[in-house]
């Protein structure tokens, strides 16, 4: 977590994760790739994360959410996670590559040991949740979409 009084919350880690993990977005100074990747080991950081490797995912076979799942079961520890849902370490590489072809079933016992569930959205949920937005992106809150925007803001007139 970034030092000094200015603390991130576990959303904009997620965020910051996403974006730089997976979007290949250049890392910042405070937050680097392999403090990110630790990161995801936090329960906290790494549902939001798969919230948004699963959204933002427009493949056909959800190609890039299985690369965000291997990315928290590599932060995770491969052991562990393969040990609680009873597939070997191949296994579940094998589940979560690139060619892999992943067994609901099996799916569902990672998301069981991973304490995370499914649910169905419409699309006016993932319309409103179309882009990432980093913390650095945005210059003032005035400029910030009516959704993020800290409740009771009223910005002010120029």
């Amino acid at each position: 977590m970034a030092k000094g009084r200015w603390t991130l919350s576990e959303e904009q880690i997620a965020i910051e994760a996403y974006a730089v993990l997976m979007q290949r977005q250049k890392q910042g100074r405070t937050l680097t790739k392999a403090h990110l990747e630790s990161c995801l080991a936090s329960p906290d950081i790494y549902r939001d994360f798969l919230k948004l490797c699963l959204e933002h995912d427009t493949s056909k076979d959800l190609a890039h959410f299985r690369k965000g799942l291997l990315e928290v079961v590599k932060s995770i520890g491969v052991t562990k996670i393969s040990a609680k849902i009873g597939l070997s370490r191949l296994s579940l590489y094998r589940m979560l590559s690139k060619d892999g072809n992943p067994r609901l079933g099996s799916l569902m016992a990672l998301f069981k040991a991973l304490n995370i569930h499914i649910w169905i959205v419409d699309e006016d949920f993932k319309r409103a949740r179309e882009k990432v937005i980093r913390p650095k992106d945005i210059k003032s809150i005035v400029a910030m979409p009516k959704t993020i925007r800290p409740s009771g803001h009223k910005p002010k007139s120029p």
